[in-house]
């Protein structure tokens, strides 16, 4: 693990500006007409953090990210919901500072191929298991029964196998990446904000669909071009 320089903390400096300059502009918070009330694209510059500098950077730059959540949620909420929802310092900054440490890591465990299979098949199961327990449970549509448990069963194996086909590129450990530090965000706040009562589940789901999708395709899709960009640029000065 990388140990933060003088440089980092002007690097870090820099981020948090982007980060909040995003925050409170549409750019970065894009009201929806949704639950949530706003979709946003701020978990990337943590993300991008991570990947570059280390778990520890990218826990600072996601410290940040928190800082304008709350911030804004205090003095100038973009909905009432938002409001509600970040007005508690535990669900502002903990799932965005988490966002530095798990998308560094599974960017790690991406590069080798056993890991890659592992993640893999944990978010199929996992996968497998919410949709199951989102239809019976929160939806009301089916029963709990051992069959209905399988019917769910392809869903997994859909997810398993797209996955499989999306980590076998070149740009694998990126996307894997990218991918756990969106649904970092998105999970982290959405458990943390249905424990406390603000959403009940089935909203938070639908949220987790709505949101959580669209955002973790974007943050896949920039960190990419963003990390194949800033690559070229440190392995060029390197040399």
């Amino acid at each position: 693990m990388k140990s933060l320089t003088l440089r980092h903390y002007v690097l870090a400096g820099l981020l948090g500006a982007l980060i909040a300059a995003l925050g409170f502009t549409p750019f970065g918070m894009v009201p929806v007409p949704t639950p949530a009330g706003s979709a946003t694209i701020l978990h990337i510059p943590v993300i991008i953090a991570a990947l570059i500098e280390g778990p520890l950077f990218g826990s600072l730059v996601g410290l940040m990210f928190g800082a304008v959540s709350y911030w804004r949620a205090v003095v100038a909420p973009a909905n009432p919901m938002a409001q509600v929802m970040f007005i508690e310092p535990l669900t502002a900054f903990v799932p965005r500072i988490l966002i530095g440490v798990l998308s560094y890591y599974a960017f790690r465990a991406a590069h080798n191929e056993i890991w890659r299979r592992i993640i893999c098949g944990a978010t199929g199961l996992l996968v497998w298991d919410l949709s199951y327990r989102t239809a019976v449970q929160y939806l009301g549509w089916l029963d709990s029964s051992a069959a209905t448990y399988l019917y769910f069963f392809p869903v997994g194996l859909a997810v398993t196998l797209f996955l499989f086909r999306l980590l076998s590129g070149e740009d694998a450990p990126v996307i894997a990446g990218a991918l756990a530090g969106s649904l970092t965000n998105t999970v982290g706040v959405l458990t943390l904000v249905t424990l406390r009562g603000v959403l009940p589940a089935p909203a938070s789901a639908v949220i987790a669909v709505v949101h959580g999708l669209p955002e973790a395709a974007v943050a896949v899709v920039v960190t990419i071009l963003v990390y194949r960009s800033l690559s070229r640029r440190l392995a060029h000065r390197e040399g």
